[in-house]
């Protein structure tokens, strides 16, 4: 059984995962303090909970969380105590477990691939949009997360086809200009109200201003829609996929699953896209879930995918006995690192004098 949590403003969600692929348990824990201490406590409360509810928990916990990587910024309008921390580490220390981090993207890609909308699709892409803009890519039930683990970060890749004002000094939080983040993002939107009329209002309040024939508020939404528009049509023309997910407070915009899809022709190839806009399904332990799905998958503690035997047509792949360390999950070979490999006949073969190394991809 596979536990993942998701770390959010104000609380922390916890979802199990069996080995035979059903949750069976889920909570949450209110975030009382931004403090790190506070945040290690919560995560250590829910975690004695899962562990008390079914024990048998795997070691291994993987964690959805905005910011706490060490490779990247953290949002500054986030939990404060995770700028400039190590969060995996301050979390394996304090649970004495391996923590495997995902984007809010990535956990809800890899939900929707396994158990939601994307379910049976051979490449997904999923677009959240909340408080910042994440993403993440499946290809089947496998999270794709790249050499650098960041696959799908949308967020700071430059708005597509921007007109003139668009391109006006519009800084991101992670140093540069111009981010999707600045415009697709709750704060982005909600600014764009705000710079027109000088009046604060939330998504909410705008969406029903626009319902009732605020035309400013109008305006403001078709606006959004071209800009996730040209946003999901650079997916589309970058990974073709089956559907793109929506997800986050803004994916809770009825309009967004008609309006959008009706941009793509302007910027795409192909005159008409198979591809299908979908929304993410709204539960809110949906992220933990994803987290948990996680947990059971090899890359979360850094094995390596070698050889996927369904690309292989009928061909199976087996490990001899002396090969320690490799694993066969969802017809993929994995393995941690250092063994020099390759495969001949559907059999792993290990030594010094092969060609390939765990690790090079």
């Amino acid at each position: 059984m596979y536990l993942g949590l998701s770390i959010e403003n104000s609380v922390v969600n916890a979802a199990i995962l069996t080995d035979g692929g059903d949750f069976v348990w889920q909570d949450s824990v209110a975030l009382e303090q931004d403090k790190i201490a506070s945040l290690l406590a919560v995560c250590s409360a829910i975690t004695e909970q899962a562990n008390t509810a079914h024990p048998g928990l795997s070691e291994k916990i993987a964690v959805s969380t905005e910011g706490g990587f060490t490779s990247q910024p953290s949002p500054p309008d986030g939990l404060k105590c995770l700028i400039g921390t190590d969060l995996k580490s301050n979390l394996q220390a304090s649970l004495g477990r391996p923590i495997a981090l995902a984007s809010p993207g990535q956990a809800l890609a890899l939900y929707e691939s396994r158990f939601g909308v994307a379910k049976n699709c051979a490449v997904a892409c999923s677009l959240y949009l909340d408080s910042h803009v994440f993403g993440g890519v499946t290809f089947g039930e496998t999270l794709w997360r790249g050499a650098n683990r960041i696959v799908g970060a949308w967020g700071h890749m430059p708005l597509a086809w921007p007109v003139p004002h668009e391109l006006d000094g519009r800084d991101c939080w992670c140093g540069r200009t111009g981010c999707i983040d600045c415009f697709l993002s709750l704060s982005g939107l909600e600014e764009e109200y705000y710079t027109i009329t000088q009046t604060r209002l939330d998504i909410q309040a705008i969406a029903a201003a626009a319902d009732a024939s605020d035309l400013v508020a109008a305006n403001v939404l078709q606006v959004l829609d071209d800009r996730i528009g040209r946003t999901t049509a650079t997916i589309i023309n970058m990974f073709d996929p089956d559907v793109i997910i929506l997800g986050g407070r803004l994916a809770n915009l009825d309009r967004l699953y008609q309006t959008v899809p009706r941009k793509w022709p302007g910027y795409l190839l192909v005159e008409r896209s198979d591809t299908k806009l979908l929304r993410a399904d709204p539960d809110a332990f949906t992220l933990a879930k994803g987290a948990a799905c996680f947990a059971a998958d090899p890359a979360a503690t850094g094995l390596y995918q070698l050889w996927q035997t369904s690309r292989r047509g009928s061909d199976q792949c087996s490990i001899p006995d002396t090969a320690s360390g490799w694993v066969l999950h969802n017809d993929s070979l994995w393995h941690r690192d250092g063994d020099f490999f390759r495969i001949k006949n559907g059999v792993v073969q290990i030594g010094a004098r092969l060609g390939r190394r765990v690790g090079n991809r």
